[in-house]
């Protein structure tokens, strides 16, 4: 049952938000579990995410990029369309008058 509490507890331990008491207990046990020492040690080092939010950003633009390329081609064929359509009633129209 300690271990949970002390794992539960590990951030607010990590950042300095917890009481004294708590934080004796804490020390204490992590100095005689191994695993919750070790989880402790893990914990304590800050995580490098720089390359995933580096590759997250890349993979965004080129998507982005892709969805402009369809979204205006789109558009260019539907101008073209509606430019061919009005074009073949303007001259539908001419040749009657």
């Amino acid at each position: 049952m300690t271990c949970y509490l002390v794992r539960d507890l590990l951030p607010l331990y990590i950042e300095g938000d917890c009481g004294k008491e708590t934080e004796t207990f804490i020390k204490g046990h992590i100095s005689s579990c191994e695993e919750c020492g070790e989880l402790y040690e893990l914990m304590k080092e800050p995580i490098e995410l720089e390359s995933a939010e580096n590759e997250e950003v890349v993979l965004l633009e080129t998507e982005e990029k892709r969805f402009q390329q369809r979204y205006y081609g789109l558009l260019l064929i539907k101008a073209a369309c509606w430019f061919g359509a009005v074009f073949i009633a303007m001259l539908i129209i001419k040749l009657l008058i």
